[in-house]
């Protein structure tokens, strides 16, 4: 075994050193990615989503419509009875939940559209395109700011007798929609 000399003392600290900074630097990163797609589910609807970390300057050219903002199919909601979604009605089946940036002068908009296909839904840094499909609901959308920030997208899902709350987090923003059971 070798000596410990000083100078191989200062090595040893220095490898230690590095080995701990790139594991904190593994960590944060972690940290920042997606972690795959998560389920919320509630009686009668279930959403899917990527918890995408927090971006304020994205989610602010969304609300403010800069050039290279583009449209963003952040959760697949599927329904599995009838609800009513600010007055559409949903019937069972698969819709993509889409955030449109502001354009020119229309506001942000959310809006509901069919999604039966392939999973829309993937596992990478950037934000899904919207799949094609008829459009079901589309509305100006604002945004609450919340005192309880959110690092990454989260949904719940809220389910009484008459229907589910669905409460949309992201970063410092936040959306709760109501949607009441209707008659099939």
């Amino acid at each position: 075994m070798e000596a410990l000399t000083p100078r191989r003392l200062e090595r040893l600290r220095r490898a230690a050193g590095i080995g701990l900074a790139l594991l904190a630097m593994q960590t944060a990163a972690s940290h920042a990615q997606p972690v795959g797609i998560r389920h919320e589910k509630g009686s009668g609807l279930e959403v899917r989503f990527v918890p995408y970390p927090w971006r304020p300057d994205i989610f602010q050219d969304f609300e403010q419509g800069a050039p290279a903002a583009r449209s963003w199919a952040f959760a697949r909601l599927v329904v599995n009875s009838s609800f009513a979604f600010d007055g559409a009605r949903l019937v069972p089946g698969h819709y993509a939940m889409v955030l449109n940036p502001k354009t020119g002068t229309l506001p942000m908009t959310l809006e509901l559209r069919h999604a039966s296909g392939a999973e829309f839904l993937v596992d990478v840094p950037g934000m899904a395109a919207p799949p094609a499909g008829e459009g079901v609901y589309k509305m100006p959308v604002t945004f609450a700011t919340s005192p309880e920030p959110a690092p990454m997208l989260d949904m719940t899902i809220a389910t009484w007798n008459e229907g589910s709350l669905l409460t949309i987090r992201y970063g410092n923003r936040k959306l709760v929609k109501e949607l009441p059971r209707i008659a099939p």
